[in-house]
């Protein structure tokens, strides 16, 4: 009896001692969350702090002004010049006489070719009538038809080498210096007079890449001639229809009301304009910031010390920073390292903070 007293107080004794030493279960958690009861690793990272801004932003270029329309004044014809009504630096209006070259010559042939055609149309007329009376084949018609034809064709084409001997002013304008005389002989091209069209002009420029959709025609432009100190606004009239490949620029045409004359043609100009209208406003985050999906681009916020994933809308973009427009809210702490190694809920420590400044898009 006392030896089963003895061998039941060992066997308790034995299981309290394996009790007490026995390992916790593979893969339990520790009192710190981790596996096996070590903490989750930190990544330290860099922190950027969402802060928005107004979304008009500006862009300035150069231009050089120009006419809205120029033209360099040339006889049409051979000839004398035998009168010249265009003064140095005058103002024309559209169809003004500028110069008479003379036409003489061909006032005498228009007068034959009149007389030719009356006496076509009168034998005409005589072939019509005894044609209905039967008096007169087919033949005899159509015969007395195109001789009348031919006779006015003759008389339309002396007038158009007589309205040749003219120089008129297709537009409305100012002309430059006259560069002949009364009595000069002028051949076919002889520059005369430029005529330009001063209370309209236009300025050209190049539109970078990242703006070349942010304009759209009717968009008022400022322009500024600034050795003058004279402001215009202006208006976008055309834009080119794709980009150039060497520059990876788009043409933009502006037209500027210069009817008090202002401004003067072939000045430099600088332009300014607002990419963006409205009070919308837009977040500038730093271009390293941004991961693509399947659903498009996101950023990792940090929030109560974990990563979380926030799905963005994007506008401008620069090489270094983007505009977000969507997805982000203001006082957001934006990760902008550790990307590669940050997950949605990774546990993150943020070491630094960027200033939003250095990444306004401009």
């Amino acid at each position: 009896m006392r030896n089963l007293f003895l061998l039941l107080l060992t066997a308790v004794f034995l299981l309290a001692c394996s009790g007490k030493d026995a390992p916790q279960g593979a893969g339990a958690p520790g009192k710190n969350g981790g596996s096996g009861g070590r903490p989750a690793r930190e990544i330290a990272v860099e922190g950027y702090i969402a802060e928005a801004h107004e979304s008009g932003k500006t862009f300035s270029a150069m231009a050089t002004l120009e006419p809205l329309n120029s033209v360099q004044l040339t006889a049409a014809t051979s000839g004398r010049l035998m009168n010249l009504y265009a003064k140095d630096g005058a103002s024309v209006q559209k169809g003004a006489l500028l110069a008479k070259i003379d036409d003489s010559e061909l006032k005498a042939q228009l007068k034959q070719a009149e007389s030719n055609q009356q006496l076509a149309q009168q034998k005409y007329d005589r072939a019509k009538g005894l044609y209905e009376k039967d008096g007169a084949t087919q033949a005899d018609m159509e015969a007395a038809e195109a001789s009348l034809k031919s006779a006015e064709a003759s008389v339309e084409l002396i007038k158009a080498q007589i309205a040749k001997t003219e120089v008129r002013a297709p537009f409305a304008g100012k002309l430059g210096f006259v560069n002949v005389s009364v009595g000069a002989w002028l051949t076919t091209g002889t520059s005369i007079a430029t005529l330009s069209e001063v209370k309209k002009l236009k300025a050209k420029f190049a539109l970078p890449q990242r703006y070349a959709t942010t304009l759209k025609v009717g968009d008022a432009v400022d322009v500024k001639d600034e050795e003058r100190d004279v402001a215009k606004s202006g208006k976008v009239k055309a834009l080119e229809a794709s980009l150039s490949e060497s520059s990876r620029t788009r043409q933009v045409l502006v037209e500027i009301d210069n009817a008090n004359g202002e401004l003067l043609a072939g000045s430099y100009a600088k332009v300014n304009m607002t990419m963006q209208g409205g009070n919308a406003k837009s977040i500038p985050v730093p271009a390293e910031a941004f991961t693509l999906d399947k659903d498009g681009a996101y950023v990792f916020v940090a929030t109560g010390g974990k990563a979380k994933i926030k799905h963005v809308r994007t506008g401008l973009r620069t090489p270094i920073a983007v505009d977000v427009t969507e997805g982000l809210d203001e006082g957001d702490t934006v990760i902008t390292s550790g990307l590669i190694s940050i997950r949605e809920g990774s546990a993150v420590r943020i070491r630094e903070i960027r200033h939003n400044t250095d990444y306004e898009v401009e």
